[in-house]
C-alpha cells in the first residue's frame, strides 16, 4: 500500500502495466496482480497521479518525435506541389500544407487564449 505519497513495488509495477496493456484486466495480469485490486488502485490518488504523470511523458516523447520529423515531411509536401506531375498530388499537397498551417494557428490562437485566462484566474487568488 502507498505510504507517504509513494508507490510500493506492486503499485508500481501496475502503473507500468497499464501504460503498456489494453485494459486493465490485461495489466493486472502483467503486474501480478487481482483485476480488483488494479479497480482499487486505480482509484487511489497517488496511482492517478502517477499515471498521468507517466503518460504524459509518453505523449511528451511522441510529440518531440513528430515535431522534428515535421519538416522532412513539409519539404515533401512542398517538393510534391511544385513538381508533381499529376494535377491531383499538386492540389493535394497543398491542401494538406493549408490545412497543417490552418491548424496550428488555431493551436497558438488557443493556447495565448489560455495562457490569457489563466493569467487573469493567477491574479484573483
Amino acid at each position: 500500500m502507498a505510504q507517504n505519497g509513494t508507490l510500493s513495488a506492486r503499485q508500481r509495477r501496475f502503473v507500468a502495466a497499464v501504460i503498456a496493456a489494453p485494459d486493465v484486466r490485461a495489466a493486472a495480469v502483467a503486474a501480478g496482480i487481482g483485476e480488483r485490486t488494479a479497480w482499487t488502485y486505480l482509484a487511489m490518488p497517488e496511482i492517478r497521479a502517477e499515471l498521468a504523470a507517466r503518460q504524459d511523458a509518453v505523449i511528451g516523447h511522441v510529440a518531440r518525435q513528430l515535431g522534428q520529423r515535421m519538416g522532412d515531411a513539409l519539404e515533401v509536401l512542398t517538393d510534391l506541389m511544385h513538381s508533381a506531375e499529376s494535377e491531383a498530388a499538386r492540389v493535394s499537397a497543398a491542401r494538406a500544407v493549408l490545412d497543417a498551417g490552418l491548424k496550428l494557428a488555431e493551436l497558438v490562437s488557443l493556447q495565448d487564449r489560455v495562457a490569457a485566462l489563466e493569467a487573469l484566474l493567477g491574479g484573483e487568488t
